[in-house]
């Protein structure tokens, strides 16, 4: 896939983004994850996106130092998912199907 179809792909994800909620998941040997409704797009080239994490997120370690991070937008019949881990603890990924991606 050359970078021009890279770039056209990341514009209609960005696009077709409306529910404003996402959950952000990353690993320090287990997966962690946080429920983000602060996510923006900043720019298509470089393809950069922006989201918030409070300092006193007992995740924020792992973020700051895993050196990478999924985005995974949800959509409205997610609530569930959203509620899950907006709230702090530990066996948010309990029951989940999951697989670990591309670092």
């Amino acid at each position: 896939m050359d970078q021009a179809d890279k770039t056209r792909q990341f514009r209609q994800a960005l696009g077709s983004f409306a529910t404003g909620v996402t959950i952000v998941t990353t690993s320090d040997g287990q997966p962690i994850g946080v429920t983000a409704n602060s996510f923006n797009s900043v720019s298509l080239d470089p393809p950069l996106v922006l989201w918030s994490l409070a300092r006193t997120s007992g995740s924020m370690e792992a973020f700051r130092t895993s050196g990478h991070f999924a985005v995974h937008i949800l959509g409205a019949h997610q609530e569930d998912l959203s509620g899950r881990f907006a709230r702090p603890g530990n066996d948010k990924f309990s029951g989940i199907e999951w697989r670990s991606g591309v670092a």
